[in-house]
């Protein structure tokens, strides 16, 4: 999920993930905290810079180059193009931690990269309560576009909690946050999907 969630993943991993559109937020984690999840990281900010080259060489091969600040901390992440799935986002995932997220920013212009889009969430990460040495991270999203549930994990375990929530593949969401906004906003010519104020 490239959350910048896992505190001690390896720096390089293949996830598989799905994003589920949330109608009620509270109640999901409610029924999440029912079913024996547990909060990692509370509800906090989470800031992305998505960098590519000028001719936008990144994106125009499926891969992205991110900066992210979540809470006091920050990660920077590149992806591979995601395999074909007719269910999941699987990809492959680089990524380790910052010192300081403004600093690198800096970096990347220096070398230069540019700002592509900036996109804005307020994240709670959540994982089992008694972890089965199974990796399975969820994250409850706000964004300035809806809210969202992304699961990552084995496909059998995102089948089951998607399940136990009444959810049915056929809402599961490949869709990066870049991508759903520009559907949803296609009259939009900006390159931020940010709050206009933090809440």
């Amino acid at each position: 999920m490239g959350t910048g969630t896992h505190q001690d993943a390896p720096a390089k991993s293949i996830e598989t993930e799905v994003k589920i559109e949330l109608a009620d937020l509270p109640e999901v984690r409610d029924r999440l905290l029912q079913l024996g999840f547990r909060i990692r990281t509370p509800r906090a900010f989470e800031d992305n810079w998505i960098f590519d080259y000028p001719d936008r060489s990144l994106a125009r091969h499926r891969q992205l180059l991110r900066v992210r600040s979540f809470g006091d901390r920050a990660w920077i992440t590149l992806k591979t193009p995601s395999r074909h799935s007719t269910r999941y986002k699987i990809r492959q995932e680089l990524e380790t931690e910052l010192g300081d997220a403004q600093v690198v920013r800096q970096l990347l212009r220096s070398l230069g990269f540019q700002p592509s889009f900036r996109y804005q969430k307020y994240r709670t990460v959540l994982e089992p309560d008694k972890p089965s040495g199974r990796k399975l991270t969820l994250t409850l999203d706000e964004t300035p576009i809806g809210d969202f549930l992304e699961i990552e994990g084995s496909a059998r375990d995102i089948l089951a909690v998607s399940a136990k929530l009444g959810c049915k593949p056929t809402d599961f969401i490949q869709d990066s946050y870049w991508q759903l906004f520009r559907k949803r906003r296609p009259r939009s010519s900006g390159t931020s999907m940010i709050f206009r104020r933090r809440g």
